[in-house]
This record gives structure tokens, sequence and C-alpha cells, in this order.
């Protein structure tokens, strides 16, 4: 069965190429273009429903910032070992420490990685 990634991302351009080269890396994508999408599928696994095996969170959304995705992600011991990588185009240190102290494995700048270099990244911590 194909490995799952929550992909949290509002930009339709973004989506689709990631959908595209990450689906060709042999994963599922399930996109959400809002934040409390995200939360209530969070919900839904903290019920049981299937765990994805990492989960994408763009920082800027339109209804909330990434950190309260990721924060809501850490707090319960059903989603707490889901790896988090945050992806995004806002470069700023403080963001990055607190993206870093919320257990997030990756803060990756948009504009730092390719579609296929960032499918590769996933690639390589789903393998490991």
């Amino acid at each position: 069965m194909a490995q799952k990634i929550l992909l949290i991302e509002d930009e339709p351009q973004l989506v689709e190429i990631y959908n595209v080269v990450l689906s060709k890396a042999g994963f599922v994508v399930e996109t959400f273009k809002y934040g409390v999408e995200a939360k209530e599928y969070l919900a839904t696994v903290r019920r049981g429903a299937e765990k994805p095996s990492l989960i994408l969170i763009d920082l800027i959304l339109p209804d909330m910032n990434g950190i309260e995705i990721l924060e809501e992600v850490k707090k319960y011991p059903e989603t707490q070992d889901i790896p988090c990588f945050v992806s995004t185009n806002y470069s700023d240190p403080e963001m990055e420490k607190k993206c870093l102290a919320l257990k997030a494995e990756k803060f990756l700048l948009k504009t730092d990685h390719t579609p296929k270099e960032l499918a590769e990244i996933v690639k390589q911590r789903l393998s490991g």
C-alpha cells in the first residue's frame, strides 16, 4: 500500500505540481487548502482513521497559520509521531525556531527546493 502524504497548501499551482511529483514518487496525496479542513481530518485520525505517513504544512493559509496545525498534530498521542515538514515562502529565523521547537522535522523554503527535490526529501525520510 502506498504511503500517504497530507499536503496542506493553498496555492493551486503548487498543489497541482506537488500532487504530480509526489504521485510519481509513489505516494498517495491528500490535499487541504484550509487549516480547518486539515484539523478535521486529524480528528478522524485520532478516532482511528489511517494516519498519513508525513504531513507537509504551508505556514501561510487563508484561515490560519500553519503553526496551529503543527501544534494540533503534536498535541495528541495518536498523531504526535507523524513526521511534519513545514514548507513556506516565509523566511523568518524566529518562525523556523518555533516550528523546530514544535518538532517539525524540516523547515523548507519553497524557493530553495524544486518540487522534484521536495519529493526526493520526502522519499528519503520515509524510506529510512
